[in-house]
């Protein structure tokens, strides 16, 4: 999988809306507010704004815009005073390491000439610097590396910054995303397997996010955890070693030939076998058989009878609820596509 779809801004924002409610990705949307207002325009901030001016060369490409986010950083740094507050997680500078890897990639969608990057941020340390008591003595990091490995370091960095609010998540058994966030968790570690050989030495870029993912992710406690509330199992890796003491790749736990088929997103399996159903009854037939012994329709069971055993009705009911509602929905989407090809004919 491209790593360009685990992007938080990328091409798949959409698909992984969910993540925005977490304390990394909110701090960012506070930020992205910021940016799309419009500047004030104080004789000592236009003096200050000059310094954009003088230092990125306008005709370069994107060159303006780039002014832009530099004026508009310089007045986020003198004039919105409480905007490092505005991240949920206070725990040291985090909230400055936020906002650094939030502006580095904001740069690199603008530009990858390092030359251009660095004329940016002179003014944005000039700023930093006569601000600091004001703005938490915090400097925003020039990354000075390239936009590939930019983006690799900030997907390594940002998982391993937001899975302990995931592992919260997934703990909640009714909560009705488990699946979406897990898809996340198996995501990040094949992502991780597919780049860390590539990494080969202390002096690459991204080594010091390779080696924390590593050490968070290759506990056995962890990965029981994962396992269990995922209903996922470690799984050999399509590239980069398979290595005991690393971090493993992860499938759905089920029928490996089927998976082999149609892949392990349950999603994925149900949307085909219902294209299928338009074509013939005995598919249709297969598909219901099928859907009843997949991990979503065992794990649901296992739920409802765990919260049976141990007298958690309101739990029990709102499970029951979801698989009604759930097979309501396949019912319905079932006879829309029956008709659909019916009148297509």
């Amino acid at each position: 999988m491209s790593y360009l779809s685990l992007l938080y801004s990328g091409v798949d924002e959409e698909k992984y809306s969910i993540l925005k409610k977490l304390s990394l990705y909110d701090f960012y949307e506070e930020l992205n507010k910021e940016l799309v207002k419009e500047l004030k325009t104080s004789p000592d901030l236009q003096t200050k704004y000059q310094y954009c001016q003088a230092k990125i060369a306008s005709q370069a490409e994107n060159g303006e815009k780039l002014i832009n986010l530099c004026k508009q950083i310089c007045n986020i740094i003198f004039n919105v005073h409480d905007i490092l507050d505005k991240c949920n997680d206070k725990t040291g500078n985090k909230a400055c390491n936020y906002m650094g890897y939030w502006l580095y990639y904001n740069v690199m969608s603008l530009t990858n000439n390092q030359s251009l990057v660095l004329n940016f941020y002179d003014p944005i340390f000039m700023y930093t610097t006569v601000n600091k008591s004001k703005f938490n003595n915090c400097t925003l990091t020039n990354f000075k590396i390239d936009k590939n490995k930019f983006y690799i370091k900030k997907i390594l960095y940002e998982f391993n910054e937001i899975y302990d609010e995931i592992k919260n998540k997934i703990s909640d058994e009714i909560n009705l995303n488990i699946q979406s966030y897990c898809k996340h968790i198996k995501e990040n570690f094949r992502f991780y397997n597919e780049v860390k050989d590539k990494c080969s030495n202390t002096s690459c870029e991204y080594d010091t996010e390779l080696q924390a993912f590593k050490n968070k992710f290759n506990k056995t406690d962890v990965l029981e955890f994962i396992y269990e509330k995922c209903k996922y199992q470690k799984t050999s890796c399509k590239q980069g070693s398979n290595a005991e003491d690393d971090v493993p790749c992860l499938r759905t736990k089920g029928n490996p030939f089927l998976f082999l088929i149609f892949g392990d997103d349950p999603e994925h399996i149900i949307n085909i076998l219902l294209n299928f159903s338009l074509i013939s009854a005995p598919i249709l037939a297969l598909f219901v058989i099928l859907f009843k012994f997949t991990p979503l329709g065992k794990s649901l069971n296992k739920i409802k009878q765990e919260r049976k055993k141990n007298g958690h009705k309101k739990k029990e009911e709102n499970i029951q609820d979801y698989m009604k509602n759930y097979a309501a929905y396949l019912d319905s989407e079932m006879k829309n596509r029956v008709h659909l090809g019916y009148h297509a004919i």
